[in-house]
């Protein structure tokens, strides 16, 4: 179980850096003042959306959907231990 926890900890690091790099303006916006700052409510916003949106479970969105991300590694680790 704690291999798991750290599965998932390092593929929800990895998925926040490409969300941000592909996406783009989730973690690191500009705030009221014009300055780059972290927002970490618009990163987890974005993380849930998908349970909220059903558009975004489209073939094309699928890259950025925390959700089946983190299903596909879940369902990764029991077949392969």
């Amino acid at each position: 179980m704690y291999k798991l926890f750290i599965i998932l900890s390092v593929v929800t690091i990895l998925f926040i850096i490409y969300s941000e790099w592909s996406v783009g303006g989730i973690l690191i916006r500009s705030n009221s003042s014009g300055s780059k700052s972290i927002n970490i409510r618009s990163m987890l916003n974005f993380m849930i959306n998908p349970l909220h949106k059903t558009f975004l479970w489209n073939i094309r969105s699928l890259d950025i959907n925390y959700p089946f991300v983190i299903l596909c590694t879940v369902i990764s680790y029991k077949l392969f231990n």
